[in-house]
């Protein structure tokens, strides 16, 4: 794999062969390591590979997924990361591959996205013009108010789950002396809308016990 999309990397041709992934030819990204064969991959080179054999792409050793494990071996990782690499953003160079994620992080000229993104903002950006652009987007404004909300929405809707996960535990608990009314009684009738419903329909219904009872169209409708 390519180092990444915001990085190149620098003299590529002197790079070590053993340190190259054998399907992409690049280095080694999050490399794994066959335990049979002792070749070794890019995770997502090889995870990708894998969809459609079932071989170890050097030497045709049968393989699964899980016969492979992260390569742990400190030097070797070293040499990873210790590779030069240089920004696309920005003018600056021989970036040791190991640190550029820092880099990244802090390179004033890599774009980025509006901190309102997730409710839709669909601005995009240097760095460097991120406050210019957060200065006057109205979403940037009211995100804190619309977080809040969603946090309510979900925790009443754990609510309702939780509700609903009580009547049916009640129901399951109240079945079998519930069978016994209904079978002396005949029918009953719903506690909030007053309809009446029978036996025969007691499979398709939520109740609280033999003589509290709540049809299900009446709790789909408060409690959904």
């Amino acid at each position: 794999m390519a180092a990444n999309n915001n990085c190149e990397y620098i003299n590529d041709k002197s790079i070590p062969e053993d340190l190259l992934c054998p399907i992409c030819t690049d280095p080694l990204e999050e490399p794994l390591s066959a335990n049979q064969c002792g070749h070794t991959f890019c995770r997502q080179c090889i995870t990708g590979t894998f969809q459609t054999m079932s071989q170890c792409p050097t030497c045709r050793y049968t393989l699964t997924l899980e016969d492979f494990q992260p390569v742990t071996l400190r030097p070797f990782l070293n040499q990873l990361n210790q590779i030069l690499v240089k920004c696309k953003s920005c003018p600056e160079t021989n970036i040791q591959r190991g640190n550029f994620k820092d880099h990244a992080i802090k390179c004033m000229k890599t774009i980025v996205s509006c901190p309102a993104a997730d409710i839709k903002c669909s601005w995009t950006g240097q760095r460097e013009k991120m406050q210019d652009h957060v200065s006057i987007c109205p979403l940037v404004q009211i995100q804190p108010v619309i977080t809040e909300l969603n946090a309510t929405v979900k925790q009443q809707s754990e609510q309702i789950h939780f509700l609903y996960t009580v009547l049916e535990k009640i129901s399951t608990n109240y079945k079998k002396t519930c069978k016994e009314y209904y079978k002396a009684k005949g029918a009953a009738y719903c506690d909030i809308c007053k309809n009446r419903f029978i036996f025969d329909e007691h499979e398709h219904r939520l109740h609280y016990c033999p003589e509290t009872d709540f049809c299900s169209t009446c709790v789909k409708k408060y409690f959904s």
